[in-house]
This record gives structure tokens, C-alpha cells and sequence, in this order.
């Protein structure tokens, strides 16, 4: 199972994780074709190629996410996986 598909399937998980770490995230969503940029601070755009967005923050110390990163960053996957051809 590539790297991709494992964090996939961790970020699927329920309940949401508690561990899942802000670089696995960036990794992720790169690899769905989101491009990450900060605009400022810990608050973090990803936009998709099709032109969907959702914002993150990146927590410190430690760069766990919240349940409801977890719960943003798993939407935005699927929704963009529904455009693809």
C-alpha cells in the first residue's frame, strides 16, 4: 500500500484521529492535487486544481490537527475525487 493510500485510510478512520500530524496532511492532499500556501501565521490555504479550497491551521506545538481539520481535510478530498474524470 503506497504512503498515500495509508494516510487515506488513517484520516478515514472513526472516530477521526487524534494523531494525525500536519506534514502527513500536506503529503496527503499534495498527492490529491491540492497546493498548500500560508498566507500568514499557522492559518494555511489548500486549493485543488478544479479551484476547490478549504483552510487549515497549523497547531504548534506538535502539528496534530483537530477533529474538524481532519473532518475539512477528508470533504475535501472526496468532493474533489467526484470531479475527476
Amino acid at each position: 500500500m503506497a504512503k498515500a493510500e495509508k494516510l487515506l485510510a488513517k484520516l478515514s478512520q472513526r472516530p477521526p484521529p487524534t494523531d494525525f500530524r500536519w506534514d502527513d496532511l500536506v503529503t496527503l492532499m499534495q498527492q490529491h492535487g491540492f497546493t498548500v500556501t500560508c498566507g500568514g501565521g499557522s492559518h494555511h490555504k489548500f486549493q485543488h486544481t478544479s479551484g476547490f479550497t478549504f483552510g487549515a491551521a497549523r497547531r504548534h506545538p506538535g502539528g496534530l490537527l483537530m477533529a474538524y481539520d481532519v473532518k475539512n481535510a477528508l470533504e475535501a478530498i472526496r468532493r474533489t475525487q467526484k470531479r475527476q474524470p
